[in-house]
Formats: C-alpha cells, structure tokens, sequence
C-alpha cells in the first residue's frame, strides 16, 4: 500500500501530490521567509566579511549549520503536525463566521475527548491537532505530537547559528581592529578593509546578541518543558499545576521519551491499494506500506 494525503483538513492542503500535508494560513500568520532570510542574510554576511583561509572551520561549520537549520524549518512546516480528525470536518469557513467549539475527536471510529490526546483546536490552522504544544508562525504551522522535535532542532540549531556567526564575527573584528597578525593574503578588498565593513560586522555581533538572547531563552524554555513532560499549551493554561501530571516520568525518562519514541503513522492520511481505492485510516502492523 502506499500512503499519500489525499483530502484537505482546515487550512492545511496536500502538497507535492499528497506526499505532504502543508498548510496555507494568513500572510499575518507566515513568517516563514522572514525566518529564511534572518537566517541566511546574517550567515551570508559573515561568510563574506571573514577570510576564509583564516577562518575555514568557523565559516564550514556555520553553513553546515544554516543548511541543517533550513532542512529543519521545511521538515517542521511541511510535517502534519498530528491532526485528529473531528466529529464533523467542514470546508474553510469564512473569517467571520462562528467555529462551533470541538470537545470530541473521532480516532478509529471511535469517539474521544480532547484531553484523551492532549488536543487543542488551534485557530491559524482550524484542525484538532495531538499534543497540540502552539502554533509557530516562523515556522508556518502547528506544532504537535508529529512535528515538535523538528521545531525543537530549527530553534537549537538556529541558536548555535548565531553563536558561531556572532563569536566569529567579533573575533575577528577584534583582530581587524587591533591587527593581531592579519596576513595580506586573508584581505578582501574593498569590503574588508573599508569602515563599511567594520560596521557590519558590529551589527552582526549586534544581531546574534539579540537572537541568542531570544532564541537561547525560548529553547531553554522548552527544554524545561521536555524535562517535565508538558506542553506550552498546558503549562501556559496551567492544567497541571493543581495536580500532578499524569505524563510526567521524571526527566531522565522524559528527554529519552522525546529523543527516542517514534513518530506516529498520520491519522488523516490515506493509503492506496494496487486497485487505486483510497482509506483514510490507520494500517495494522501487519500490512505493508510505503511510508513516507
């Protein structure tokens, strides 16, 4: 059997002839090109001001980075985040129109509460969506049961971006500035040595500050959420802090759960016989597939 989106849910639409589920929010709701060019623009800049010979490892490791970064950002926006398929799933409604409120979704024909999946309806994309954790505008997509440790690497990873480009940076304004040892052969003229350049690597630096703060905060943040088994969802509405987390199985056994446990099969995805007939539906283990 092979597995493909077939259908349309709330906002997200099959993409790449249903090889994924993406889905299609505001413009006010996407800042996905703005995370693209924050994050390659900075890169670029530094790749092009510091001398490669002298800097070789800092600037290898520093694409490697933005490349992983990218790969990250497009695996945590085109991932079905986890959606559950409600009790009655309607066509996009218009924006002013009154959302009736979701208590139950239907799993494998049967009917559940919200809080049986740790579910939330999230508003960007209209769907239900498992361990709903928010809705991320930088990466344009929900994040759930299927796509949180992909949003976890774009945000780790996008941190130690900023560190090495920033370190980097201020190094060798240091070394510009202070001329401790700069071979004529590692000058790039006119960018390099004019003040032009000075300047721009100083607003560099400036800028990693200000992403490292911010990024540095909100990956620590979540790692604290990692450790005690919550979502951003739950710990904001503060679900757990009158009884005790029944998830929670103490942080060793938490992290090792995030890093390890496998990424359910989608519940909204349909898998293709050799006779073409479609089933929205969840194969046993015994039946082959092709996943995707």
């Amino acid at each position: 059997m092979r597995a493909r989106f077939l259908n349309t849910y709330g906002r997200h639409r099959p993409r790449c002839k249903g090889w994924c589920l993406a889905p299609e929010v505001d413009s006010e709701h996407n800042a996905v090109p703005a995370s693209v060019l924050l994050i390659v623009i900075p890169t670029g800049l530094f790749v092009l001001l510091v001398p490669f010979p002298t800097y070789w490892i800092l600037e290898s490791i520093a694409i490697a980075l933005l490349v992983l970064s990218l790969v990250y950002l497009i695996l945590a926006m085109y991932t079905e985040p986890g959606i559950l398929p409600t009790e009655a799933i309607s066509e996009r409604r218009p924006e002013d129109a009154r959302r009736p409120r979701v208590t139950h979704v239907v799993v494998e024909g049967k009917r559940h509460e919200l809080g049986a999946f740790r579910a939330k309806m999230c508003r960007q994309t209209e769907n239900c969506v498992e361990e709903f954790d928010h809705y991320c505008p930088w990466v344009g997509n929900a994040v759930g049961r299927r796509n949180y440790r992909y949003f976890i690497a774009f945000v780790t990873t996008v941190s130690f971006l900023a560190l090495v480009v920033g370190a980097s940076s201020c190094i060798h304004l240091s070394a510009v500035k202070f001329g401790s040892g700069q071979s004529e052969a590692d000058e790039r003229e006119p960018v390099l040595g004019s003040s032009w350049g000075e300047v721009i690597l100083m607003v560099l630096v400036a800028y990693t500050i200000i992403v490292l703060c911010s990024v540095c905060g909100l990956v620590c943040f979540h790692l604290r959420l990692i450790a005690i088994n919550q979502t951003t969802n739950e710990n904001i509405r503060g679900i757990y802090f009158s009884h005790k987390n029944p998830h929670d199985l103490g942080a060793c056994r938490n992290c090792i759960n995030f890093a390890l446990r496998p990424v359910p099969r989608s519940r909204v995805i349909s898998f293709i016989g050799g006779s073409g007939d479609a089933v929205t539906r969840v194969p046993t283990t015994d039946e082959g597939i092709e996943m995707i």
